[in-house]
């Protein structure tokens, strides 16, 4: 049974004066990093695509899905709507305002994620590195997909280790909603519901074999109602004629398995040499060389989560290194 009294004894017990300050000061930290002179800088060419889609869609609900006429899924265009009606003058402004909510969100995934599996010093750390780190400060100003596809690959991450270690249906069900939002961001989402799958690695060291072979079993029956759910979610987008775009426009940036077949190797010599580099470059240096010294030691506590967390690394990597055909350092 839902009790606000319930949430609020939660966060007194677990949050004192000193916490609480540290989060407005982040909070505050993140808005002033993120808004000033935002509608000042150049406009990058698809934000003026983005934005423009944004105000047909608010003017004429029959166009409610025209990102799909270029094979975008549609919900930067939805989200940016609340936006513009706030500011009519400004859809520059608005627009970007988009991403710096995005931003926020995946802010408090990595606070929410960090403080369940860590605690409350890592909760802070991690949040102050995401709002410093060049990567997120430069892409949650622009009025791009980017940021919410950063948001929503975190709380799926985030929801796939809470249900491997809750095995609860109510979990399931707003994982499941959080994956359909996740399908209508954009195309490549759909990489974080299938590496969610690989969660009951983190049983690894824990408990038995019998014991967790069962839990692994219950999350995947489990999985089948987020995967069901998300699929729901995401199919509202056939009530539009120009569905199949999406697909058409994927082959432009992913090779087809047909294409991958006849040259497995044909582009994967320099995405190799460039993904690391972007990572690393964008990430300021310091944050990766970090993450990795910080997988390590937890590796050395918990191997289950420290594999998750390097497949969750790694499979990307790969999948991006052998299928890309165009790499940016926004598409990572």
């Amino acid at each position: 049974m839902f009790n606000y009294q319930d949430i609020i004894s939660f966060f007194k017990k677990k949050f004192n004066r000193k916490d609480l300050l540290l989060i407005v000061f982040l909070t505050f930290l993140y808005l002033v990093s993120r808004i000033v002179n935002l509608d000042k800088f150049p406009i990058f060419t698809d934000e003026g695509i983005y934005i423009h889609w944004a105000k047909i869609a608010w003017h004429d609900a029959s166009w409610r899905f025209i990102s799909l006429t270029d094979g975008k899924q549609p919900l930067q265009t939805w989200a940016t709507i609340p936006f513009l009606k706030l500011f009519p003058g400004n859809a520059l402004l608005a627009g970007r305002l988009f991403s710096v909510g995005a931003g926020f969100a995946a802010l408090a995934g990595v606070f929410s994620l960090l403080y369940y599996l860590f605690g409350k010093k890592a909760a802070f750390l991690g949040s102050f590195f995401y709002i410093i780190t060049p990567y997120f400060l430069f892409y949650d100003r622009l009025a791009l997909t980017d940021s919410a596809v950063n948001a929503t690959s975190i709380w799926v991450l985030f929801f796939s280790i809470l249900m491997i270690k809750t095995l609860r249906l109510d979990i399931a069900l707003l994982f499941g909603l959080l994956g359909g939002m996740t399908l209508l961001t954009k195309s490549s989402t759909k990489m974080f519901l299938l590496l969610s799958l690989l969660s009951p690695i983190i049983l690894i060291g824990s408990s038995g074999l019998k014991k967790n072979l069962l839990k692994s079993i219950n999350y995947l029956i489990l999985f089948v109602v987020v995967g069901f759910l998300s699929l729901v979610i995401y199919n509202v987008q056939r009530l539009s004629p120009f569905l199949h775009y999406v697909a058409e426009k994927n082959t432009t940036f992913v090779m087809t398995f047909s294409e991958f077949i006849k040259a497995p190797f044909s582009i994967v010599a320099g995405n190799i040499k460039i993904v690391p580099w972007y990572i690393f470059w964008e990430a300021g240096w310091l944050i990766p060389i970090l993450g990795i010294i910080g997988l390590f030691s937890l590796y050395k506590k918990n191997r289950g989560l420290a594999i998750y967390f390097f497949l969750w690394l790694l499979l990307p990597f790969l999948a991006i290194c052998f299928f890309s055909k165009v790499v940016f350092p926004r598409y990572l």
